[in-house]
């Protein structure tokens, strides 16, 4: 049973990932709300931990801001095996889109599930050592990304200016009558306005200056939103999104597809 638990604890841990970007984060409280009975003793080593990294990152928690970075680690069992559960997630106020008042919501969430031998304290301490260092330090590295290599080369904007800001067509058939004169396929990006893993792309792939010249060098892009633009059907066999579509501009044959967010480093496939 143990066993099988781990492997399912495992198979969920490594799901974990943020949507969201870090940009301008440059304060929090840092918080450990531990209600694990099994891991009191380790809290103050996880909060001393967690304004390591914050100093490292030249993150400000001093006082008490209204966004918080906090580690919530609980117990949970499947049957009669226990195990714990740590959850990192960034808390703030943030206002919806047209809303004038703001709501506390989480911008951050990553997940680690461990079933550690009990009866062996240096066990349940390695793990939750392992576990803590691994997810702070995944932070760290989206943090940095998201803040300092990549805003040296990365135009920001928001989802709703992103097409007329990048050059990006909104329209398939004038997009298809510049690539068809050019020689050149068309690169589809499909979104929607809710999508926060089409934001992503925007933000950390696309916006990259030189992605968006590789890819402009090549292709006609074009980004179309599922629920408003007009488009050939062929492109709507999935809603999953985002969705890039390499399309052929002379019969509309789809070329390439990729479903869901790429990092940088497999969006560069594209040009292999």
């Amino acid at each position: 049973m143990r066993l099988l638990l781990l492997t399912f604890f495992t198979s969920l841990s490594l799901q974990a990932q943020s949507f969201y970007v870090l940009t301008d984060v440059n304060s929090y409280d840092p918080i450990v709300a531990n209600m694990s009975s099994k891991t009191q003793a380790y809290s103050e080593e996880i909060k001393l931990l967690m304004q390591g990294v914050s100093k490292e990152l030249g993150i400000d928690t001093s006082g008490h801001p209204s966004r918080v970075l906090v580690f919530v680690i609980s117990d949970i069992s499947v049957g009669e095996t226990v195990g714990i559960r740590v959850d990192l997630e960034l808390g703030e106020y943030v206002h919806r889109k047209d809303g004038k008042q703001a709501v506390f919501a989480l911008t951050y969430k990553d997940t680690r599930l461990l079933a550690p031998d009990f009866k062996d304290e240096e066990d349940v301490e390695d793990q939750l050592a392992d576990a803590t260092e691994e997810m702070l330090e995944a932070f760290k590295l989206q943090y940095q990304e998201d803040n300092q290599k990549l805003s040296k080369e990365q135009k920001i904007f928001s989802h709703e200016d992103f097409a007329t800001k990048m050059g990006y067509f909104t329209d398939y058939n004038a997009a298809r009558s510049k690539a068809k004169k050019e020689g050149k396929a068309l690169m589809l990006f499909m979104t929607t306005s809710y999508c926060p893993w089409c934001r992503k792309l925007e933000n950390r792939v696309l916006s990259q200056t030189d992605i968006d010249t590789k890819i402009k060098a090549k292709f006609i892009p074009v980004m179309l939103n599922i629920d408003a633009d007009s488009f050939p059907k062929q492109f709507a066999k999935s809603r999953f999104t985002p969705i890039l579509y390499i399309v052929s501009s002379t019969d509309e044959s789809i070329e390439k597809e990729f479903v869901g967010y790429s990092s940088r480093d497999e969006f560069l496939q594209l040009f292999k």
